[in-house]
Parts: structure tokens; sequence; C-alpha cells
């Protein structure tokens, strides 16, 4: 039963392997991560461009960035480049667990999956790079919030000397909150989720209070797969909410990408001090 809910809930793209190795594998800021189960994944970490329009001199920020569903790292490679260059920050963008490479490699997504994922993501930024947390940024997006809302909300990461209570901020977008028909919605599909199959996971509303660091959301009044209600409730929870940019007769996945990407590059500015 459990492994079937877990291919309703995680639709991993099914990409072929001659995919991956056009897209992903030739990628020299490919880089293993190993979770604590011993699970491999992929990630990319992709460095800011530096042009004169730079708003950092010193150390960039690192953002974590935890893609949607139905989506893996090989798809959204060129958001990422993109994102790296407006907001002159660092991106480090992890693959969950059964997905891209590591479906391919027979390993199942799941809701533990994908924390055992960004924990990995997280030892590699701040043990491995040695990238100080108050440098770092985590970013999710739609279920991506779930293991980033999991992760920031943490005071202790297994075998990792560093505390993500101590990072510079969050970033969520088109977030879940409580509802489990929301959290249906975005891992089966709006219509699939009205049928009565509820899911129940990534409960952002009992751990997002817990961040310390500021917390940044947007979304759209016209998401239908996690209607705005969601990332409204979470605003209303957080110990340090930073301006929310609610983006009147946007759905999910129509968010305009330059309005966002420049609140994000704002986001950065202000929590790094520049």
């Amino acid at each position: 039963m459990g492994a079937a809910i877990n291919t309703l809930a995680f639709p991993a793209p099914r990409l072929p392997q001659a995919f991956y190795e056009e897209e992903l594998l030739r990628r020299r800021d490919l880089v293993w991560l190993t979770t604590s189960e011993g699970e491999r994944i992929p990630a990319c970490h992709v460095r800011r461009s530096f042009s004169g329009n730079s708003f950092f001199t010193g150390q960039p920020m690192t953002i974590i960035y935890s893609h949607g569903n139905a989506e893996d790292l090989g798809v959204h490679l060129d958001y990422i480049d993109a994102l790296a260059q407006v907001a002159s920050a660092d991106v480090f963008s992890y693959e969950y667990v059964g997905y891209s490479l590591s479906r391919l490699e027979g390993a199942q997504p799941s809701e533990e999956a994908c924390y055992r994922s960004i924990d990995a993501a997280w030892r590699y930024v701040v043990d491995e790079l040695k990238i100080p947390p108050r440098q770092v940024i985590i970013f999710g997006r739609s279920i991506g919030s779930g293991p980033s809302v999991d992760l920031a909300s943490r005071s202790h990461v297994e075998n990792s000397a560093f505390s993500p209570l101590d990072i510079a901020g969050v970033l969520l977008q088109s977030p879940l909150e409580r509802r489990m028909e929301s959290g249906a919605r975005a891992v089966l599909g709006y219509t699939t989720s009205l049928v009565g199959y509820y899911l129940d996971i990534f409960k952002n509303y009992e751990k997002i209070d817990k961040i310390k660091a500021p917390v940044a959301i947007m979304h759209g009044s016209s998401d239908e797969v996690v209607p705005m209600a969601n990332g409204a409730a979470l605003y209303d929870l957080l110990q340090r909410p930073y301006e929310p940019l609610w983006l009147d007769g946007y759905g999910h996945n129509n968010m305009p990408q330059s309005v966002c990407f420049d609140y994000v590059k704002e986001f950065v500015r202000s929590v790094s001090g520049h």
C-alpha cells in the first residue's frame, strides 16, 4: 500500500537515460550526494555570475533549492541557471531520492526520502563546503516547501555540526499549509483530489512557526492546485514574516518568472545585509 501511495504521490518524470546524459551528466557543476540510507542523488551547484550589476562584493549567499512535483533536476536546469544570475547568489539544487538519475538506479520516492535528500544537501553545503548557515537561504517551490520547511524548522541534522535554525532566510513559492485536499492537488492533480483521495503529507503548518529566520512567501491568487489560502495561513504563523508577494490572477504554474526572480533578488539583498 505504501509503495502504491508513493507512486501516486510523487509522479517523477519518466525520462530516458539519454535525456540525462545530454542535459545533466555533462554539467561541470554536477555533484553526487549520499543520504543517511546510502542512496545516491545528483545535485548541481550553480555559481553566481559576476557582473557590474551584482550587489555582492564578498562571499555570495547560497540558495538550497527544492523543486516542485512532476519535475526533476534535469528538467529545471535553465531555471536554476537563471536564478543564480538574477539573484546574484549561488544555487545548490539537489534531487529527491527516486527522481531523475536516482529513479533510473531503482530508488523509490517518499516523504521521508525527500527529507533524507535535503539533509544530504545541507551536510554537503555547510559541512563539506564550509558555507556558514548565515550565508544559506532555503527555497522550496510547491511540494518542495515540505522538505524546505522541515529542514529550516529543525535545530539539528544528523551528522552535521551546524543548525538550520541559524540560516539567513527561507523562500517559499506556492507552499502547502495544512489541508489534505491541497496536498492531494499538489501531488496528484486537481481532478484526482476532488474524487476523495486525500493525502496529508508535508505538514508545514506544524513546523513553520519554529523557523527563526525571515520567511518570504509568494503565491498566485488563482492557484487551483494549492490555493493561496495555504500561503496566507502559513504567513500568519511566521515568527519573522517578510513582506509577501501575492500575485493577482496567477495560478500554480504560470507565475511570471521575472517578477518572482526580482522578489527573490530583493529578499537575498535584505537578508544578506546589502
